[in-house]
């Protein structure tokens, strides 16, 4: 059996206003730098003889030189056999992107080297495994084809997810004539149906991108699938072969505060795809909801991302921070208190009232009140 580690959606980037007081970088980054090294190292620890990255190294399109060379540097304590395809945030350049930069050629006859896939292609782990590799396929290159350049967006999907299953059977053709007594995985970057995203994650995609069929994707015959994309860990099936998602390595946002963070070590032969999630140290993310009675006491705040909602109008903002501090929060992102109603204003008139009830009600206190009412019955009737 090839043990293989399995990890995707890095984002390796600055979230928060925090700046770590050593490097002058932000706080955040680091976190996600030392997290991508934790999981690299662990790889490497547990055996692996490759680690696979499915995608979404940076939230930057085009990252700078110098973050190209943390990313690097982070994952270079892992196997030495690397595999990286391209995610819908590493955008391309003339055909290129962040995978070709991190690529540095796989040197067969010792069977090391780091490899960037931005093409469909099959690429072999040794003699017993081959990966079957789909980068982010989006529907841009589809839209350049003659013909389909007013073809409506749902249609446009639906030909590309027919070309995505095209594609799939293709590459695992190729694998089983060039290795025929070798395992087969396929690994890839997109959204496969019946997964799901977390609600943040939701409202950035939108509702309309490519989902392509699972239960037709493993049909195929492959061994497993794992896909990167999504960033909610799960199993989408388990027959008739796994399809998983290992999900981010880190917690991004707070609609991942309650998600673990990680990625997947597998075991794989011919027919057996056997797998293990591994946790992550992801930093905490935590809500006080000062309206639900939730004040932080019953959850640790040490090391946590936190942030107070609710929050009663006379409480003092700025004392509240500073006991969250003392509490060890890593950084308060965000305090908001709760909303104070307008006091109903006494007396005045309903807008619910009839013409003849809101006439009773104005005059209400007024000793002519009766003789004034039956005259603006009276104008009231003959309008």
């Amino acid at each position: 059996m090839t043990r293989i580690a399995f990890a995707a959606d890095l984002h390796v980037d600055a979230y928060g206003s925090r700046i770590d007081p050593e490097t002058g970088v932000n706080a955040r980054l680091i976190d996600f730098l030392n997290t991508t090294a934790w999981m690299a190292d662990e790889a490497e620890r547990r055996g692996a003889v490759a680690l696979v990255v499915a995608g979404d190294f940076t939230e930057r399109r085009h990252p700078a030189p110098w973050l190209v060379s943390l990313i690097r540097a982070a994952l270079s304590g892992g196997p030495d056999r690397q595999v990286y395809l391209r995610g819908n945030h590493d955008g391309e350049i003339a055909g290129g992107s962040i995978v070709s930069v991190l690529d540095d050629g796989y040197d067969e006859h010792d069977e090391t080297g780091r490899t960037g896939i931005s093409r469909p292609r099959i690429e072999a782990i040794g003699f017993d495994l081959v990966l079957a590799c789909i980068p982010y396929l989006d529907r841009h290159w589809l839209r350049a084809q003659p013909g389909m350049e007013k073809v409506p967006d749902a249609e446009v999907y639906r030909i590309l997810g027919e070309q995505f299953l095209t594609v799939a059977r293709g590459l695992y053709a190729e694998a089983r004539a060039d290795y025929p007594d070798a395992a087969c995985v396929l690994v890839c970057h997109q959204t496969l149906a019946g997964a799901q995203m977390s609600e943040t994650q939701q409202a950035f995609l939108g509702d309309l991108g490519l989902v392509v069929d699972a239960r037709a994707l493993a049909a195929i015959g492959f061994e497993g699938i794992v896909a990167g994309h999504l960033h909610r860990h799960q199993v989408v099936l388990e027959q008739p072969c796994p399809v998983l998602y290992p999900g981010s390595v880190e917690r991004v946002d707070f609609g991942e505060e309650h998600e673990a963070k990680g990625f997947v070590i597998a075991d794989v032969a011919p027919g057996r795809f056997e797998w293990e999630f591994v946790e992550t140290p992801a930093r905490p993310f935590v809500t006080i909801d000062c309206a639900t009675g939730s004040d932080g006491s019953l959850v640790s705040l040490e090391g946590a991302i936190v942030r107070v909602l609710n929050m009663p109008p006379e409480v003092d903002a700025a004392a509240y921070r500073t006991n969250l501090e003392a509490e060890g929060a890593f950084e308060i992102v965000s305090m908001t208190k709760a909303r104070v109603d307008a006091p109903e204003i006494a007396g005045g008139l309903s807008e619910t009232l009839g013409p003849l009830e809101a006439l009773s009600a104005y005059f209400v206190d007024d000793p002519d009140a009766e003789p004034l009412v039956a005259l603006g019955r009276e104008l009231l009737e003959a309008a």
